[in-house]
């Protein structure tokens, strides 16, 4: 089907260069050439043969169009977007070549925006820049922008956890928090991106070191509502739920129920789970 709708596109430039009696230039036989392999489905030599044609002739209309509906076909879309816009120059009259050039444009400007978000993140600007890439999957509408966005967040999840465990080392505990949760969340987001049923296991460290980080400052509830928030998408996560029953059990007095009930969903071992439940018992005389 995409096929049949490229040679839509291209086949009406291409067919509607008139022949010329004589001697051809050698920017239409390469023109031409292109229309062959492009029927043949060879799009790799129809791009060679339309570059040759362009650098023949820099001001050829119909090849910078053909030229963008190829590259756009091998998913070139940097490429496609600076044919368009090239073409866009030389009939400024075409309306369609315009809104094509312009959405290009739009798409190379998400692209880079998820690039700038995957920086910020490497400069220790977590929560921006994963807000900026946040943005750019919940907001946008092109395919393409969305996958960029994406994997700018998963490359950024290990950075986020070693900034993290830096900060650790350094004895910033209330910075480790905010960092280590901006990556939970992360995880959370790129799962449900992926329409995942459970969240992915690269949170599963960071779950283990937040909880860590909030007892070493002394503050073991602080992740409280984080725990709660996975839960409440993943309620079968069983690391979420061993970390929630343990800020359940630091709480004075200790909640033995609440934290039972968490740590049986959690797969805790029978004899811990009924050790929590006499606990419970033996508090509520």
């Amino acid at each position: 089907m995409r096929t049949a709708i490229a040679r839509a596109l291209i086949l009406p430039v291409l067919l509607a260069i008139p022949l010329v009696s004589g001697c051809q230039s050698e920017a239409k036989k390469h023109l031409y050439t292109a229309e062959d392999l492009f029927e043949k489905r060879d799009f790799d030599g129809a791009k060679r043969e339309l570059d040759l044609s362009i650098k023949d002739d820099p001001t050829s209309l119909d090849a910078h169009k053909s030229l963008a509906t190829v590259d756009h076909l091998l998913g070139d879309e940097e490429g496609a977007g600076k044919e368009y816009q090239k073409a866009s120059e030389l009939d400024p009259t075409d309306q369609k070549l315009l809104e094509k050039a312009r959405f290009y444009k739009q798409l190379q400007d998400l692209a880079n925006s998820s690039g700038q978000a995957l920086d910020k993140i490497k400069a220790g600007q977590v929560e921006e820049g994963v807000a900026q890439l946040k943005e750019i999957m919940v907001t946008s509408r092109i395919a393409t922008a969305q996958e960029k966005a994406m994997s700018a967040l998963s490359d950024a999840i290990p950075i986020i956890e070693k900034l993290g465990d830096q900060q650790m080392a350094d004895k910033k505990y209330p910075d480790a928090i905010n960092t280590y949760e901006q990556g939970i969340r992360a995880a959370m987001l790129l799962s449900r991106a992926h329409k995942m049923e459970t969240l992915g296991p690269e949170a599963d460290p960071m779950m283990h070191k937040i909880t860590e980080a909030a007892k070493t400052a002394g503050t073991p509830d602080a992740t409280f509502k984080l725990f709660n928030d996975v839960i409440g998408v993943y309620p079968d996560d069983k690391v979420a739920n061993m970390e929630l029953a343990a800020v359940y059990l630091s709480k004075t007095p200790p909640d033995y129920d609440t934290a039972a009930d968490l740590e049986e969903r959690g797969g805790a071992p029978d004899d811990q789970v009924r050790k929590l439940r006499d606990m419970a018992k033996k508090h509520r005389k």
